[in-house]
């Protein structure tokens, strides 16, 4: 494009020149190609610049397309990469504290407890350990790409057996834990040294979880309730009492009463009050019935 420009200017001034040589003789071949030079000069200089400003815009624009492309994606492949490339211990030392908030880097780098942890397929396992008893609840966490999920926990409460428990519902992503990382990086660092692996897998977290399930199955087992309708000590049949041995040849209450009979059962209390009461106050047989209605 620019040279077209140019031919097209250098053409404009051999006709601008050749019609001033026509009307003026004055000028000599030598003038004429003197002033040739210095009009083709003109017009180099004047493409030049024009091809300097297209240089200058099309640099500016491929820097702003630069910055917006270390904007992108690729900055966070880079956090994905630092992460990668952080020991074990101190990628554990970052994830515990979000999901048990004793893991702290301050209070681990401190040696007021340990981390430890195992890791198996996309499942990593933490406990945050005092170093004595029990209680200290196993999580399980998942990581899917560059985040982790909770996903379940089980705690060994001792000669109590195991409870299924929840870790906190709580995602994390490996940018927060670079910006961690990076905000005190000589602390995690700290951390990392009482964080131990090697220390579950799917298979003792599974066993353990079976045996929270078993603990939980025997409780229900031993604190349930089975409501079962206590048998009568006596029962009035029409109007006369029946106890002891005489009540165990009898059909049950449910029966007479579907046979026409008028029942009242009486508990084993009810029945001892009622010969106190006999004895004390000379209750005979034929108002016995009444008797009891009357105050019990």
């Amino acid at each position: 494009m620019m040279v077209n420009i140019l031919k097209l200017g250098i053409f404009l001034s051999i006709l601008f020149l050749a019609g001033c040589n026509q009307e003026s003789n004055e000028l000599t071949k030598e003038e004429l190609e003197t002033i040739y030079r210095e009009e083709v000069q003109k017009e180099l200089k004047k493409v030049n610049e024009v091809e300097k400003t297209k240089e200058i815009e099309e640099d500016s624009t491929n820097n702003e397309i630069e910055v917006i492309s270390d904007s992108s994606p690729q900055n966070k492949e880079s956090n994905s990469e630092k992460f990668e490339l952080l020991p074990m211990d101190t990628q554990v030392a970052l994830l515990t504290p979000y999901y048990d908030e004793r893991g702290g880097p301050q209070s681990i780098s401190e040696g007021l407890g340990s981390i430890l942890y195992g890791i198996e397929e996309s499942f990593i396992f933490i406990q945050v350990h005092s170093g004595a008893g029990v209680g200290h609840p196993v999580y399980r966490i998942e990581r899917q790409g560059n985040t982790f999920y909770p996903v379940d926990g089980v705690i060994n409460m001792g000669i109590s057996g195991y409870e299924v428990t929840d870790p906190p519902q709580v995602s994390v992503t490996i940018d927060e834990l670079m910006d961690d990382y990076e905000n005190n990086p000589a602390l995690y660092d700290a951390s990392a040294a009482n964080t131990n692996a090697d220390q579950f897998d799917l298979a003792s977290f599974n066993q353990m979880k079976v045996l929270a399930e078993e603990t939980s199955s025997s409780f229900e087992t031993k604190n349930s309730t089975e409501i079962i309708e206590p048998s009568p000590y006596a029962m009035f049949v029409d109007g006369i009492l029946y106890s002891d041995e005489t009540l165990e040849e009898m059909s049950s209450a449910e029966e007479l009463r579907a046979q026409g009979y008028e029942i009242h059962e009486l508990t084993a209390e009810e029945l001892d009050k009622l010969k106190q009461d006999m004895a004390e106050f000379g209750i005979t047989n034929e108002n016995l019935l009444e008797y009891y209605l009357s105050n019990y």
